[in-house]
C-alpha cells in the first residue's frame, strides 16, 4: 500500500498510543535487509506470496516488539509481476501468536486497489480485535 495503511491509522486521534510505526518495503533488497524476509522465501515463492506476507508480519512484530502486525505484498499493477496479475494482494494480520493470511484479487486502478485493500484489511483487523476484546469480557 506504499504506506497508505499506516497513513490511515495515523489519521485516528490517539493513534500514537498504540501505533509504533512501520516499514514501507518496495524493493526486494529492503524486504530482505530491513524487514528480514529470508531470500529463500523470495526465490521460492516471490514477493507476491502468502509466505512473504507472513514473514513480513512476523519480522515486523519482532522488530517493533508489538502484539499486532499487519503486512501487505502484492501487485497493484498495471503490469504483471513475477507472472502474477495486477490486483493480486496478500496480507497478513498477526495478533500475538495467531496469524491470518489473506489472498485478495482486486480490480481497478493502482490507487483504487491500494485503497480497497486498506479498507478491507482495516475491517478485518477491527473484527479480530473486537472479537478478542469481547472474548475477554
Amino acid at each position: 500500500t506504499a504506506g497508505l495503511f499506516m497513513s490511515k491509522l495515523a489519521e485516528i486521534s490517539g493513534a500514537s498510543k498504540v501505533f509504533k510505526g512501520g516499514i514501507v518495503s518496495y524493493w526486494n533488497e529492503v524486504k530482505e535487509k530491513l524487514v528480514g524476509v529470508d531470500k529463500s522465501i523470495i526465490d521460492s515463492f516471490g514477493v507476491v506470496s502468502a509466505q512473504c506476507a507472513e514473514a513480513m508480519a512476523i519480522n515486523v512484530a519482532n522488530k517493533f516488539k508489538t502484539n499486532v502486525a499487519v503486512s501487505f505484498t502484492g501487485n497493484a499493477g498495471p503490469d504483471t509481476l513475477e507472472g502474477k496479475e495486477a490486483g493480486l494482494i496478500y496480507s497478513t494480520i498477526k495478533i500475538n501468536d495467531e496469524m491470518y493470511t489473506f489472498e485478495d484479487k482486486l480490480s481497478g486502478s493502482r490507487n483504487e486497489i491500494r485503497n480497497e485493500i486498506v479498507e478491507i484489511t482495516a475491517q478485518r483487523l477491527t473484527n479480530f480485535l473486537r472479537n478478542i476484546y469481547n472474548s475477554r469480557l
